[in-house]
C-alpha cells in the first residue's frame, strides 16, 4: 500500500480523520519499529565502494555514503569492475582487533562510531557493501516493503498508537494484540529468503 492508503485505513479503524498528523506519526513510528524488529533479508542492500588509493588500512564513513544505513551485513573485496568476487572480511568488535599473539588480525572490519575500519591482508581499493537499511519514512519519499507485503502490520500498529494518544485503552490493547499477531507473520514469512 501507499502512504496515503495507510493514512485512510488508520482513519477508517479509528474514525479519527481529524488527527491528520498524529495518524502520520503513527504510521512512520509503525513502519521504522516494523523494520527493525529484526534483520530481515529484504532491508539489505549492497553497493560498490570504491577508495582513491589502493591501502591496507581504509575507512568508511557509512553515513555520508548511506544515509539509511542501519547496520553492517558484510564487506566482500571486488576489482574494479565488481564482478571479481573476493574475500569476505570477518566483521569483529573493535577490542578483537588483535589475536591471541596481540598480533593485529586481517581481513577483518569493525564499526567504530560512524567509521567502518577495514584492515586488509591485501592493498585495498574496491569492495562491496551489504548493509541493512532503515526506510524512507518521508512523506515524500515514504517506500516500504512491509507497507506493500504486510500492510496491516503498520497499519494496526499505527492504529494503536492513535487510540493510544486519544485514550481509548480498550481499543488500544485489541489493536496493539492484532498488530502482535502481525508482526509473527511478517517475521515467519522475511527472515529466510527461502521458504520450506
Amino acid at each position: 500500500m501507499t502512504l496515503a492508503e495507510l493514512i485512510a485505513e488508520v482513519y477508517t479503524i479509528t474514525n479519527r480523520p481529524d488527527l491528520v498528523a498524529q495518524t502520520l506519526t503513527a504510521i512512520r513510528s509503525a513502519t521504522l519499529k516494523l523494520h527493525q524488529s529484526d534483520y530481515y533479508y529484504k532491508d539489505i542492500r549492497e553497493t560498490g565502494v570504491s577508495f582513491t588509493t589502493a591501502e591496507y588500512l581504509q575507512q568508511i564513513e557509512y553515513r555520508t555514503l548511506f544515509p539509511k544505513w542501519r547496520a553492517l551485513k558484510y564487506i566482500r573485496k571486488t576489482d574494479v569492475t565488481g564482478t571479481e568476487q573476493g574475500k569476505l572480511l570477518d566483521i569483529i568488535v573493535p577490542e578483537n582487533i588483535l589475536d591471541d599473539y596481540k598480533i593485529n588480525r586481517n581481513d577483518v572490519c569493525y564499526v567504530a562510531g560512524e567509521v567502518v575500519q577495514i584492515r586488509s591482508s591485501t592493498q585495498l581499493q574496491y569492495t562491496i557493501v551489504g548493509r541493512y537499511d532503515n526506510p524512507d519514512i518521508t512523506q515524500a519519499g515514504y517506500n516500504s516493503w512491509i507497507a506493500l507485503d504486510h500492510p496491516y502490520a503498520i497499519i494496526f500498529e499505527a492504529a494503536s498508537t492513535v487510540f493510544k494518544m486519544i485514550g481509548d485503552t480498550d481499543q488500544f490493547s485489541a489493536y496493539t494484540q492484532l498488530a502482535g499477531m502481525q508482526l509473527v507473520e511478517l517475521r515467519n514469512t522475511n527472515i529466510l529468503a527461502q521458504g520450506y
